[in-house]
This record gives structure tokens, sequence and C-alpha cells, in this order.
């Protein structure tokens, strides 16, 4: 009876001398610098998997799951099983704990947060991740020698910051082939928003852009099949706007994975792949992103809020 009603009782909290009481801004020297930046990285990424970490900074997958689990231990990430009942075998990812996020934002801005309004919610999990598959093919496929691939990627919660919340898009990557460079929008279309929602995004660029109509801005929604693009197409020329320098195109997400910078994108009447999608003035040319990027302490400014510099068109129409 006593082994019973003692399994019944809670768990008891953390000894302040355990691992799991260990707080980011103690253990943070003690971190590998890769670490360090990945933890850096995840402020604004919100999330990530063990094959995306070997990609990003780990190079073996075993090395990953390995160093991801002692983070873990550390009580500095938190892993859990993402699924929905859209993706039912979901998979296993990891995010900063609330705590960690506290002390690592204190080590980013050790003068403090810059003012901003509070953190919005994030897209759920699942939806995440199907985001940072596209990001994840990019920086697979960059190639500095033919100077194509992603030099900035910004993520969802970033890209809710700068645009007041109006704004929204899932990512916002720069691509660069050769001397041209591309500004998109990714919007990571899972198939479950109703057509209201689809067409409310598609009026708040427009409304966002509209005091630069001639302003080359791709948005792109990458979509799981022909039957979703057609509806999104639809949903464009029902409603339509003062956007000339704006493109809505569609991209199905099996043939992005694939070859992101092949892939061929459509705005329901003409086709052309990502390589030519309009280009847009940067100022400068950047370093592309490719596999172990984040190896690099400044690597790490293409992929959060300042990004956005490496767009300058752009950047005027954030708030």
């Amino acid at each position: 009876m006593s082994a019973t009603e003692n399994r019944a009782q809670p768990g008891p909290s953390p000894k302040p001398d355990s691992l799991r009481s260990v707080r980011a801004g103690a253990v943070w020297t003690g971190l590998p610098a890769r670490e360090q930046h990945l933890l850096l990285w995840l402020l604004g990424a919100d999330i990530v998997t063990a094959e995306l970490a070997s990609l990003l900074v780990y190079r073996q997958l075993r090395t990953a799951q390995r160093r991801l689990a002692r983070l873990v231990e550390l009580g500095l990430l938190r892993g859990f099983w993402s699924a929905s009942a859209h993706r039912p075998r979901g998979r296993y990812a990891y995010v900063l704990t609330r705590a960690t996020r506290i002390d690592v934002e204190r080590l980013a801005w050790p003068h403090g947060r810059p003012d901003r309004p509070p953190d919005l919610p994030s897209s759920p999990p699942i939806h995440e991740l199907a985001t940072l598959d596209l990001f994840a093919a990019f920086v697979r496929h960059g190639d500095p020698l033919l100077r194509e691939g992603i030099f900035t990627w910004v993520p969802e919660r970033v890209c809710a910051h700068v645009f007041g919340g109006f704004l929204r898009p899932d990512a916002l990557a720069g691509i660069r082939v050769g001397d041209r460079a591309i500004a998109l929008f990714v919007e990571r279309d899972l198939g479950t928003e109703r057509g209201e929602v689809l067409a409310e995004k598609i009026r708040r660029y427009r409304s966002v852009f509209a005091r630069m109509p001639d302003l080359p801005v791709n948005v792109g929604f990458v979509v799981d099949s022909e039957r979703r693009a057609r509806t999104v197409h639809e949903l464009v020329s029902q409603r339509g706007g003062p956007d000339s320098g704006m493109s809505f195109l569609t991209a199905i997400d099996e043939r992005m994975r694939r070859d992101p910078l092949g892939a061929t994108w459509t705005d329901g009447s003409r086709q052309r792949p990502t390589r030519d999608l309009m280009p847009i003035s940067t100022g400068a040319s950047w370093p592309i992103v490719t596999p172990g990027y984040l190896s690099d302490a400044e690597a790490i400014s293409a992929l959060d809020d300042r990004g956005l510099s490496m767009l300058p068109e752009l950047q005027r129409h954030t708030r």
C-alpha cells in the first residue's frame, strides 16, 4: 500500500544543485560556441529538429541528437513530439524553455531588449517545422561558387515584430542568383486555412506595399497540391488591387524541397523558376547561407531581424 501511495505523489522538485536547475546565464561560458549560436538563433527561429541542427551546426545527425539531448538535460531546451490531425506522423522537435529564453535575451541584449510590443503567438509547431523544411532545402542547395542561394532568412517571429503584427509572413527570404537579389515572402500553406483567411492575407500584403506599387515583391504560397494552388490564384483574381510590382505566386512543396532554386512558381498563367523571380536592389553582395553556417557568430545576423538591413528597399515598410 505504501508503494502505491508513494507512486501517486507528485515528483520532487529539482534540487538547487541539480542539472535541471541550471540557468543559461550560469552555464553560458561553458557551452561550446556552436551551441551558444544555436540558442541565440532560436530566439527568433523558435523551433528546431535534430536534422536541421545537424545541417546548421553539428554536421552529423548522431552528434546533433546527442548534444540536443544534453541541452534538454541541462534544462536549456524542451523536447517534445509535434503532430497534428493533418500531419499525424509528426516529428520530434526542440524549443527554448521559458527560463532559457529570458536568460538568452539578456545575453543577446545586455543593455535591455529593444523597445517593441510583446511577442505574438507563434504558428503551431507543425506549421513552423514545415516552413523550416523550406529553409533547410535552401541551405542544402546554397552554392557560393555559383553565387546562388539564400543570403538571409527572417523567421516568422521576427517578421511579426518588424511589420507591427499587421503582416505575418512565415518567413522572408533574400535569394542571391549571381548579381541579382530576390525578395520572397514565404507563406507555407498546409491547406487548413479557410478562403477568407487567405483573402485577408492577400489584402494585407497589398495594403502594406500600396505606397510603392513598382517595388518588385514576390509573395510565394508554398502549397501541397495543384488544387490548393488554384484556390490561391482564384482569390488573388477575385480581390484585385494595385499590385503592379507585386506577384502572388504558388509552388508545390515537394518540388521546392527537392530543388528550391529550380522549382517552378506560377501566378496562374505564367511559370518561372525561383532563379527568374523579379529582383530587388540590395546594394551589396552578401554571403550565401550554407551547411554549418551557424558555426560563425557573425552569421546569426543574416537569420534574425538584422537580415532586413540586407533588403533596404523592404526595410522602409517596416514599423
